[in-house]
């Protein structure tokens, strides 16, 4: 090669390599690495029973009242005077609205229960002190629609979570055959089951199917003792219970992390921005050699997208590797050239 030519190869070079690091942008987390969606932040519905003082059946109800149990999940304490209960009928689109005494507070951790109408009041047995009672409804045996709203207004519509409703519900469950829920309706209740939230009423994946089960109905008021969601206090917004946390230092299974730390493959030759490296290259100009140190990563997707790993963490398309291909493939043919 001509001296003259000597500082536009150089030139060339550096530009390419500057045009490839600038298309790596920061590694992102894999989608998977989440691992439940977020809960409600404050209050959801725990536990629900509705068959309570039911008569002329061939089983007797367990509690003679109906109830719904509210939890507080958060790692403060919730005012409950600016919220109310919302129920429809399964298929139905006419929501009952039920209130709190607007000094009513959760604590953290928390449970409320909420009373309805009893039936026979000697069939089942009586409830522990509820915290609310509201004598007006009655709530449905086995399916229903329920959520907790913020506001007295009632919800409109056989299925408020979208539209301009959806903004004010904090949680929301749909049982049995109901046309609206969360994910997948959750199992219909009986008269001798009620509807549980799993995790002692922490689990909250925004799937009503798999936040609750069908079983013996127990509830709790506000004397029984907290259950804490939140391990860290509440402020990641996902809970412990139910799900493992999702670290933040180990992606998931499957994937390969990164190596933010280690710079370019030790096995690949510096550019010497002073002078051609003496000696002969290994690197072969139709295809790179198979480094054991190499870090050009195939075991994501069978090689289609290499991962090249650098200081910056980022991941490269197979455009930018080439280009780093292209680039040492510069260097050989120059040093051939020199050595002429």
């Amino acid at each position: 090669m001509r001296q003259a030519e000597v500082p536009r190869v150089r030139l060339l070079l550096s530009s390419l390599v500057v045009v490839s690091v600038a298309a790596c942008g920061p590694e992102l987390e894999p989608a998977g690495a989440l691992k439940q969606a977020l809960p409600s932040s404050t209050v959801v519905i725990s536990q629900y029973y509705g068959s309570g003082g039911t008569t002329g059946q061939p089983m007797q109800p367990v509690f003679r009242t109906d109830f719904i149990e509210l939890h507080n999940v958060s790692a403060q304490p919730v005012a409950l005077g600016t919220l109310t209960l919302q129920y429809a009928a399964f298929m139905g689109s006419n929501w009952i609205v039920s209130d709190f005494d607007p000094t009513a507070t959760i604590p953290a951790g928390g449970f409320h229960l909420v009373a309805f109408r009893a039936g026979q009041t000697t069939i089942g047995a009586a409830l522990p002190n509820p915290d609310t009672v509201n004598v007006t409804l009655d709530l449905g045996r086995a399916e229903f629609k329920l959520a907790i709203v913020d506001g007295v207004t009632p919800i409109t519509g056989t299925c408020p979570l979208t539209g301009p409703d959806a903004t004010r519900i904090i949680d929301f469950v749909g049982a049995g055959t109901a046309n609206c829920f969360e994910g997948t309706a959750a199992p219909a209740a009986s008269i001798v089951t009620g509807l549980l939230r799993k995790g002692d009423g922490c689990v909250d994946t925004d799937n009503n199917a798999a936040d609750f089960v069908a079983t013996t109905p127990s509830p709790r008021n506000t004397a029984t003792g907290a259950v804490f969601c939140f391990g860290d206090g509440g402020s990641t917004g996902i809970p412990d219970a139910g799900a493992p946390p999702v670290d933040a230092g180990v992606v998931d299974a499957g994937v390969p992390p990164v190596d933010a730390g280690l710079p370019f493959d030790a096995g690949v030759m510096p550019i010497d921005a002073g002078r051609p490296d003496a000696g002969p290259t290994m690197i072969d100009a139709g295809a790179p050699q198979a480094d054991a140190g190499s870090r050009v990563d195939a075991g994501v997707d069978g090689g289609t997208t290499p991962v090249l790993n650098a200081r910056s963490g980022c991941k490269c398309s197979s455009v930018d590797a080439s280009t780093f291909v292209f680039a040492l493939a510069l260097v050989t043919l120059a040093r051939r050239r020199a050595g002429r």
